[in-house]
């Protein structure tokens, strides 16, 4: 079930002048308030744009990206389990998107796998372990972040405290993680703060995006409007004159909402 954006602003009792940043989304799919909603939010909205494409090139070069990464050894049997879960769950989409004729078909079977946390339990342990792995294999990045000044743990120890647990609360260092892991572009708007920039923008070719909700102490999916003809038009006039170049200059002065790290 969806809300539109006008029921979001009345479920949390915002003035007709506030989030006025949320004018850009139509609509809000609440998520289940388990302890998994990043990581549930993330891969349900990846997914319900790539089971709507016709090809499969995305499913095919997740199940390659996947299968190149190298767990450490203490978390090698978890990880070789939780990932083959995750490797049907893609075989399933592409199954689905083979048998079922309408996207909203398809749609049914992937809200129905994620109705339950029994179903997802395997493809929440996976992505904790890459979001672990992906940190603790790019140390330059992450260390001083984690660590901060004077730091003197290991991240195999913080991942082990803060990632992989079942539930545990996903910050901004692990949706920065998750996200440069799968190469999905992810951006995560804020009730509380004004204007998003994306928290990853991806390799530079088109790929379906997905963009959160921020409420708090909880992460749900929002749906971007269509662009108008009119906003269309005045898009392709920006790209004829490449010069002005001052509105993605203030866009790019804007700080992240959800960035707690």
């Amino acid at each position: 079930v969806t809300l539109r954006i006008s029921e979001v602003r009345r479920h949390y009792k915002l003035t007709s002048d506030e989030a006025n940043h949320l004018d850009a989304y139509s609509e809000c799919r609440p998520v289940i308030g388990d302890g998994e909603c990043f990581y549930r939010s993330f891969i349900f909205s990846y997914l319900e744009q790539v089971i709507d494409r016709q090809d499969t090139h995305e499913e095919h070069r997740l199940l390659r990206r996947v299968s190149t990464e190298r767990a450490n050894l203490q978390w090698n049997s978890e990880f070789s389990r939780s990932r083959r879960a995750f490797k049907e769950l893609i075989v399933n989409v592409m199954k689905w998107k083979s048998t079922e004729s309408t996207s909203s078909r398809r749609k049914e079977k992937l809200l129905k796998f994620f109705s339950t946390y029994d179903t997802t339990q395997d493809i929440f342990v996976f992505l904790r372990l890459l979001v672990a792995i992906q940190i603790c294999s790019q140390r330059e990045l992450y260390e001083p972040i984690i660590q901060g000044p004077g730091g003197n743990y290991s991240l195999e120890v913080w991942c082990l405290q803060h990632v992989i647990p079942a539930r545990v609360y996903a910050d901004h260092v692990m949706m920065v993680a998750l996200a440069r892991a799968l190469e999905v572009p992810l951006r995560v708007e804020s009730l509380q703060r004004g204007y998003a920039p994306d928290i990853y923008t991806g390799p530079g070719v088109p790929r379906p995006s997905v963009t959160l909700l921020y409420t708090g102490d909880h992460y749900d999916i929002i749906y971007p409007r269509a662009p108008s003809a009119e906003s269309s038009s005045h898009q392709a006039s920006q790209r004829e004159h490449p010069g002005d170049q001052s509105s993605s200059h203030q866009a790019s002065q804007r700080k992240h909402p959800g960035d707690q790290s």
